[in-house]
């Protein structure tokens, strides 16, 4: 079974840790289960900022497990691209603000996941 996972959740609330905690059991390749697509949509992009854990403890736990475990597995992590835009997070030759291992996506490809997957988990 294929699932995709919308996460909405701010780095600073729980939902945030329990979508990370999500994926990494749905990641796990001895399972039937089959994590099909991430997607960080909202406040959810801040947990893409690779300078996110400047500010606060709590928000930086989250950002920082979220970035260490993207950048650690072969996971396509998609960050909505108009969300990230207005929040100051990009990916270009002049700032880069996007960590290690996400890719700036648009909705487009959101919808491709809806297609495609089997069931859908929103956090947040």
């Amino acid at each position: 079974m294929r699932f995709s996972l919308l996460v909405n959740a701010a780095a600073e609330s729980a939902a945030a840790l329990t979508a990370l905690h999500t994926a990494q059991a749905l990641h796990n390749p001895s399972s039937d289960h089959q994590l099909y697509c991430l997607f960080l949509y909202r406040d959810a992009v801040h947990l893409a900022n690779r300078h996110a854990w400047t500010g606060d403890a709590e928000q930086a736990s989250a950002a920082q497990q979220w970035q260490q475990w993207i950048a650690s597995q072969s996971v396509e992590a998609m960050v909505c691209v108009g969300a990230a835009q207005r929040r100051g997070v990009v990916d270009s030759n002049a700032a880069t603000t996007l960590a290690e291992g996400f890719s700036l996506a648009g909705l487009g490809q959101w919808a491709d996941a809806l297609i495609n997957s089997d069931r859908v988990i929103q956090f947040g």
